[in-house]
């Protein structure tokens, strides 16, 4: 039945008006120079630390501990397992901060459940890095998809041979990236802003922050490089959480726990039991929290179903995965089976909870990152993203009435948001080059009540609901310039690696990291996302794992791969699996198989 469907559509009017509307956009796309840009591997950096005084110095007192050190401990037993055990730091944090409202207020000091376990895992990765081995150097990734990577702890410094573009050999033994220079100078500029700070505990703490925040970007990075089935535990670690955090909030609403209807207003409000908020104990926060990860189970979801996630599969019509006794026997073979089972039950929870948190800002980033994600992998799909919009409008009560109230900005919530925005770029005018001082905007929004009463809102001090303008009233003209630049690089590592990369699963993560990005940006245009550090944490940490596996300089896919043959090609479209209309994204798809 579902394989007549299937054919039924292949041959409709739609279908094939899709594909050709999918192939003018995509060829218009691939022509432009943002488009070469941003799917273009970065070139290799400087090794900005290593290159500097204190690089230098850093340098030489690490390699003499762990010169010292290794006489004591030939065997590098201490730094593998402070590696190990700073490796499985990444995945508590991965699944525990989103799940464990925990706060505490130790004097100005809140004390938060990512505010203990990054120190803590941070401690153990220094650890690893002071004392590992300065002369060895980490395994090239092997084979045509280079998914064998150095198990090995202990030794993992950068080298130039089978480093990935992104990375470059530092003299310090950190991971030398991209994003180094841009990452320096955002702090820097978060820490001149404050000499127009009215309060520098909120102004330090939110330095503080931000530097822990990459602070795990650079651990991530290290202790993930060339360990391709590492990141992926830390990716399933993400999606496990994102599984418990969306099922607590479908109990909530089906009991009707702690609902809120604060932003309800205007036609259907009256029939919305109310906004889940789950362990986010916030709607907009959730609905951050999960759009950003529902792109990224959909890709893990899509490599499973195609049997990618080991690597590229042979020849067409074998499956991916190699006999049971070479992968472990028939645990690692019930693992690999349970997958696709685990991811979809993760997508569908975290789709429902999305719409049941009520916010359109995130419904209309997940519609943008999921239509990009379709659009790049397999138009057929379209149909299937259709019939589930036309379901959720369809059975989520008051959902039309809310997406319609999207385009009112005569009263309700879209006025209240413009005159939020009139007041951050009044606050920015202010100060338009170093801003207001970082964490400083709620201690500026009062004066800017007062020489604008129309910009009331009835509220003490309220937030910009705009990422944008909040960087820019607060860091000006400098901070917003760098913070762009960064999120324009996140996006380019993302789009790059699904470009490159050679093993599909790969290819696939990229794109769905990415793509949660552009979903996550598209929301930040409402709320506030990057300043809600238990949303926030997840977008470093994603981005820290793509730049771990991007693609090797020598391993990247620089030459066409020839067109796979017919019958192979029929026979991957009769199962669902390519599409007739995407020949050249599926030669490249799985690489073992084209030709």
């Amino acid at each position: 039945m579902l394989d007549a469907l299937r054919r039924a559509y292949a041959h409709s009017v739609i279908a094939r008006v899709g594909a050709r509307v999918a192939r003018w956009g995509r060829r218009l796309l691939e022509e432009s120079l943002a488009w070469s840009w941003l799917t273009s591997l970065p070139s290799p950096p400087a090794d900005l630390w290593g290159g500097s005084a204190l690089g230098r110095m850093l340098a030489a007192g690490r390699d003499w501990t762990a010169a010292a050190w290794a006489r004591r401990d030939p065997a590098g037993r201490l730094p593998a397992l402070a590696a190990r055990w700073a490796t499985w730091g990444l995945g508590a944090i991965a699944f525990l901060v989103a799940l464990v409202p925990f706060r505490r207020q130790i004097g100005p000091v809140p004390l938060t459940i990512e505010v203990v376990l990054v120190p803590l895992v941070a401690s153990l990765w220094l650890l690893h890095w002071a004392l590992r081995s300065p002369v060895e150097a980490p395994r090239p990734r092997t084979g045509a998809a280079g998914v064998r990577a150095s198990q090995s702890a202990a030794g993992r410094d950068l080298a130039a041979q089978g480093e990935a573009p992104g990375l470059a050999p530092s003299r310090t033994g950190l991971p030398a990236t991209t994003f180094d220079l841009p990452f320096a100078l955002y702090l820097a500029i978060l820490a001149l802003s404050l000499v127009n700070a009215r309060s520098l505990v909120e102004g330090f703490q939110t330095l503080a922050r931000q530097a822990s925040f990459f602070l795990l970007f650079y651990m991530t990075v290290d202790l993930l490089r060339n360990r391709r089935r590492e990141a992926a535990w830390v990716i399933d670690a993400t999606l496990a959480g994102g599984l418990v955090v969306a099922l607590i909030g479908l109990v909530q609403y089906a009991l009707g726990i702690d609902l809120t209807v604060s932003g309800l207003a205007g036609a259907g409000a009256g029939s919305i039991r109310g906004r889940i908020g789950s362990t986010q104990e916030n709607p907009n926060f959730l609905s951050e929290y999960l759009i950003l990860l529902i792109p990224v189970a959909l890709a893990r979801l899509l490599a499973a179903w195609r049997h990618d996630l080991e690597g590229p599969a042979g020849s067409a019509g074998q499956p991916a995965h190699p006999a049971p006794a070479e992968r472990g026997g028939v645990r690692r073979r019930r693992s690999a089976s349970l997958r696709p089972a685990f991811y979809g039950a993760a997508v569908s929870a975290m789709l429902v909870a999305e719409f049941l948190t009520y916010t359109r800002g995130g419904w209309l980033g997940l519609a943008v990152g999921v239509a990009v994600f379709v659009l790049l992998v397999d138009t057929r799909y379209l149909l299937a993203v259709a019939a589930v919009a036309v379901g959720a409008v369809g059975l989520v009560p008051g959902m039309l009435e809310r997406l319609m109230g999207l385009f009112d900005f005569a009263e309700g919530t879209g006025a209240f948001r413009l005159n939020l925005y009139r007041a951050a770029i009044v606050m920015w005018s202010r100060s338009p080059w170093l801003g207001v001082g970082a964490g400083n905007y709620l201690a500026y929004y009062p004066d800017v009540i007062r020489d604008y009463p129309l910009l009331d809102q009835r509220f003490a001090t309220y937030s910009s609901h705009n990422a944008f303008l909040t960087v820019a009233a607060e860091t000006g003209v400098l901070g917003l310039a760098v913070f762009l630049v960064i999120v324009l690089l996140a996006l380019r590592v993302a789009f790059a690696g699904w470009r490159h990369g050679l093993a599909a699963a790969d290819r696939l993560l990229f794109l769905g990291v990415g793509c949660g990005m552009v979903a996550f940006l598209v929301q930040s245009l409402s709320n506030i996302t990057f300043f809600h550090p238990r949303v926030a944490l997840y977008y470093w940490l994603l981005l820290a794992v793509l730049v771990a596996l991007l693609p090797t300089a020598t391993g990247t896919r620089s030459t066409p791969r020839p067109a796979r043959p017919a019958t192979a090609a029929r026979t991957t479209r009769a199962e669902g699996t390519g599409s007739a209309t995407d020949e050249p994204y599926q030669a490249r798809r799985d690489p073992a198989r084209a030709g």
